[in-house]
């Protein structure tokens, strides 16, 4: 019986990244032993004629912005136990870029969203004024719900490129935090 010295474990990870972070965790990732085998995206059923699916996945908006990675790497590495906490330590900063993006996001939509419907607000008044024969005041409040939807709109722009110069200081902070696990991590396992 031979002796086969080849044999690798293997441990596997699937993880659930948006469509425009998927280089970044593949790069990450593959400091720390991790190579990737296969993405798709969400929801993807093969095309199989013989596959039943066991549970069916709803297509909902965020399924479209994201994209499964799975990957593979040899159970019997060295520092094992280093390298997770900084694997941890790595995907806690990106999970923080992912929040940081979302709540810069939100902040922007909320505040235009807000403008815009307050604008809406106004020319419903006018309509109300028009119908009760009070045509100067609802000619003033059409103006003024034009103005807040006009502000709404434009806002959206500015208040974004505010947020971004706001939040990208914090962004390439947690950047830096990423990039040091996996220095640290790659020179582990070299």
């Amino acid at each position: 019986m031979e002796n086969n010295h080849d044999f690798v474990a293997y441990e596997y990870k699937k993880i659930t990244v948006k469509r425009d972070s998927v280089s970044i965790y593949t790069d990450c990732l593959s400091n720390f032993g991790w190579t990737l085998i296969d993405q798709y995206e969400q929801g993807y059923q093969p095309e199989s004629a013989n596959y039943t699916p066991v549970h069916t996945v709803e297509n909902h908006t965020d399924d479209l912005e994201t994209i499964v990675l799975k990957f593979k790497r040899d159970r019997r590495i060295g520092s094992k136990s280093d390298i997770n906490k900084l694997e941890r330590k790595c995907e806690a900063a990106l999970s923080s870029i992912g929040s940081l993006e979302r709540k810069s996001n939100a902040f922007t939509m909320g505040i235009s969203l807000g403008t815009g419907i307050i604008g809406a607000a106004f020319l419903g008044t006018a309509v109300y004024n028009f119908m009760s024969s009070n045509t100067v005041i609802g000619v003033l409040l059409a103006i003024l719900g034009i103005v807040g939807w006009g502000i709404g709109f434009f806002s959206y722009r500015k208040i974004g490129q505010k947020q971004s110069v706001q939040t990208e200081p914090m962004i390439q902070e947690q950047l830096e935090i990423a990039y040091e696990a996996c220095e640290q991590a790659h020179e582990l396992l070299a």
